[in-house]
């Protein structure tokens, strides 16, 4: 039997493709292995968001190559740009891959939790973004905003249902965009409720989703089996900053967005994206950022140093000096640390449901609804169920407790 090796680097759409990879290849009779040497077929899923994206994308081709210099590797993702094809070497986008595989209905392809990678389903709905913010290449090599089917997905999750799944993830380059490039009424909503109307026994959790997208799901927050876990990316809370990155929203809008979230009767974990040291933030927009971050509902924050992308509008730019936007980093990530620990606190003697991942440590390990990572005591559990935890205390970062029914399983 011929095997093959997949790695990801990148975003959960990247994850979302490389999960489908490995269930369409398995279904094809290949054996997958996480040691690349023993591999006939090496798949390398890039990513060109940031500079440090690249350099992780060339490293592990270079390593790959070192390892195995019989296997026939393909590289796809955003930054197969980067490369040169050779007599070892195929560099693809991801539909051709899966053209070059011959699988038809690629809807039908989904490994159980317990062979894949992950607990909880990444259901991809879209790709690509029609937005041209000045810092961000990946619609350059993304493309615009490309829809999934409706049908097609509804069949996909009511498979990654039967398979045992009981979270699904929807993800996507621009999830809110979903739709309109089918039909004119079709829309981010209508995917929702008519996913929620398969079963009732699963939760879907939104991935990142911009502010001025909610505005068609604020009445459907209130339904509990989707995750009280949003993802709002705000880059900068500087109104200049903002129209500088060409952001198609100010910061009056972004809180007008949130505090329209918080009046909902739920106890959500909103978490947002900063971006750090964009060429035109000089230290008044940095202070901005600061005071608004500090007095902010959010629970947690991905702080990112600007990275210049050529080919987009900002690299015309003069950058800011790199030990100044490592200070102003630091000033972040402790904000975000209050942050986190402050929610996480808001938990303590709580029951959550987290989805099962692993075993580790002597603890069952999983995502809470929150995005938070839990450790905690129980059994008879099988990965992707959701269950029901206490919450007793709060360890290196991590929520600790104990399955309901622990005590009388035990």
């Amino acid at each position: 039997m011929k095997k093959f090796s997949i790695f990801t680097i990148g975003c959960r759409t990247n994850i979302a493709e490389s999960e489908k990879l490995r269930a369409i290849l398995s279904e094809e009779n290949f054996q997958y292995t996480e040691n690349p040497e023993e591999a006939n077929y090496i798949f390398i899923n890039t990513c060109t968001v940031t500079h440090k994206a690249d350099r992780d994308s060339r490293k592990i081709v270079n390593r790959i190559k070192k390892l195995n210099k019989k296997a026939k590797i393909y590289i796809f993702g955003c930054a197969f740009y980067l490369f040169k094809e050779d007599e070892r070497t195929k560099i693809l986008n991801y539909e051709t891959l899966l053209k070059e595989i011959k699988k038809d209905k690629i809807e039908e392809s989904v490994l159980p939790p317990e062979k894949s990678g992950h607990s909880r389903y990444f259901l991809k709905i879209q790709e690509g973004c029609n937005y041209r913010c000045t810092f961000c290449i990946i619609p350059f090599k993304r493309g615009k905003s490309r829809s999934i089917p409706l049908e097609s997905l509804i069949h996909e999750t009511k498979v990654a249902l039967s398979k045992g799944y009981m979270e699904i993830v929807l993800t996507g380059t621009q999830i809110g965009d979903y739709g309109k490039d089918i039909e004119k009424d079709l829309n981010l909503k209508i995917l929702i409720e008519k996913l929620l109307d398969i079963d009732s026994n699963f939760r879907i959790r939104l991935s990142s989703l911009h502010p001025s997208h909610f505005y068609k799901i604020f009445d459907l927050l209130t339904e509990e089996r989707i995750a009280p876990h949003l993802h709002i990316p705000l880059q900068s809370a500087s109104e200049k900053i903002l129209r500088d990155m060409k952001r198609p929203y100010s910061l009056k809008f972004f809180d007008e967005t949130i505090n329209k979230i918080l009046k909902i009767n739920r106890n959500f974990s909103i978490g947002t994206d900063l971006i750090i040291g964009f060429p035109t933030e000089k230290d008044k927009e940095f202070k901005e950022t600061v005071n608004y971050l500090k007095n902010s509902p959010f629970s947690y924050i991905h702080v990112f140093s600007y990275s210049k992308r050529e080919g987009t509008p900002a690299a015309e730019l003069k950058e800011i000096e790199p030990h100044k936007i490592k200070e102003k980093m630091e000033i972040i990530k402790e904000i975000d640390k209050e942050k986190r620990e402050k929610f996480m606190k808001s938990l303590l003697n709580k029951i959550i449901k987290p989805v099962y991942e692993k075993k580790e440590n002597g603890f069952l390990k999983g995502l809470s609804e929150y995005g938070f990572q839990v450790k905690f005591k129980g059994n008879k559990i099988k990965k992707g169920e959701i269950t029901n935890v206490f919450v007793n205390k709060i360890e290196n970062k991590c929520l600790i407790g104990f399955k309901l029914d622990y005590e009388i399983d035990k």
